[in-house]
């Protein structure tokens, strides 16, 4: 699950708030933490989240449509916020600066939504123990940073991290530097190999469909795209010359319907994929990143197959039948579609076989 970005405004001075909020909108944080006295004369901040931190005496009587959680100043004040919340998640700020004070954090594990943890001192050893607490309950954990220098190390704690990271908007900078570390932790790396291309020729008229995405391909770039859950061929972005049009540096030109498109996890037919959903943009060195998807056109057009083989592994794609149409040479150079014969070495991915709904299923599979 991906860690998310919060930015602390309840510090703030009255002055100070309103430039927090304008950051806010052009950043990559999903949440802010407010206090109640601060939810006047602006508008909600729409794809941003907002929690209310506080006493009981101060969340009192609060009804804004805006708050989508109510956070407790201190444990000790918890069951009496928990009171005033009339249906809304839960949280708590836990100040952690001993033992004590983390058993009684890791003691409300299980009954808050969320726990924000704002250790006093420069360790991950108390984060660890609650992360450990809270992997089988509903309680998601977030880490408050002292610095952004911190985020690099924290993000990486028990492999997935907390879940998620709370900046002081006082330091704009450390949001745009935090960002930037869980952005990271989005990219995945996995072995790519060199598939022999055994079959390569037309199929006929077929439905295929662009995967257009609401980021930038680089030239190294594309997606992996096959028929079956064994694997498939790194299909290369429309980011390389055409004579006749202009470049869509946004787009896959990704294959027929049928196929799978492979993020690092998980795959989807294209004709899942959406607007709004995710999927990956896959570099030639293997590195996974995701990206969002910003729509499918699907279009009938004249197929090729191309079929190729990694020792036992055989996989295959039906992509357009164009020579601009590009897929990715094992030695990381884009080759035009029409000029892959048998014997070429393309780049590709395999994958345990056997999926249901892109997750991998532990079952016996045949696929041809």
């Amino acid at each position: 699950m991906t860690a998310e970005l919060w930015a602390d405004v309840s510090a703030l001075d009255g002055a100070a708030t309103p430039v927090a909020l304008a950051y806010a909108r052009n950043s990559e944080i999903d949440a802010i933490l407010v206090r109640a006295s601060q939810l006047v004369d602006w508008e909600p901040l729409q794809r941003i989240s907002i929690a209310c931190l506080g006493t009981a005496a101060q969340l009192a009587g609060l009804d804004d449509r805006r708050v989508d959680l109510l956070v407790a100043e201190s444990v000790t004040e918890l069951d009496e916020v928990r009171a005033l919340a009339a249906g809304r998640p839960i949280g708590v700020r836990a100040v952690i600066d001993d033992g004590d004070s983390m058993h009684a954090a890791a003691a409300v594990i299980g009954s808050v939504d969320v726990l924000i943890a704002a250790f006093t001192d420069e360790t991950n050893i108390p984060l660890e123990l609650l992360l450990a607490e809270a992997q089988s309950t509903t309680t998601r954990v977030f880490k408050e940073l002292l610095s952004g220098a911190e985020a690099r190390s924290v993000a990486g704690v028990l492999e997935s991290g907390p879940a998620g990271l709370v900046v002081d908007a006082a330091r704009l900078t450390d949001l745009d530097l935090v960002a930037q570390v869980l952005r990271h932790r989005r990219e995945e790396h996995r072995t790519l190999v060199p598939l022999e291309v055994v079959r390569a020729e037309p199929v006929g008229m077929g439905y295929r469909g662009c995967v257009d995405t609401t980021s930038l391909f680089a030239e190294d770039e594309g997606m992996i795209v096959g028929s079956t859950s064994a694997g498939g061929i790194l299909v290369c972005a429309e980011v390389h010359y055409l004579p006749y049009m202009n470049l869509r540096p946004f787009r896959v030109n990704a294959g027929a319907v049928h196929s799978y498109v492979f993020g690092a996890e998980r795959t989807a037919y294209i004709t899942d994929l959406a607007a709004g959903e995710t999927t990956a943009a896959v570099s030639a060195d293997g590195r996974f990143r995701e990206v969002s998807v910003g729509r499918v056109k699907v279009e009938l057009r004249p197929l090729r197959l191309i079929e190729a083989r990694h020792g036992d592994v055989t996989v295959n794609v039906f992509l357009q039948d164009d020579w601009h149409v590009r897929v990715m040479s094992a030695d990381g150079k884009p080759l035009n579609l029409t000029d892959v014969k048998p014997g070429t070495l393309l780049l590709g991915h395999l994958a345990e076989p056997g999926r249901h709904v892109g997750i991998k299923v532990n079952e016996k599979i045949s696929e041809f």
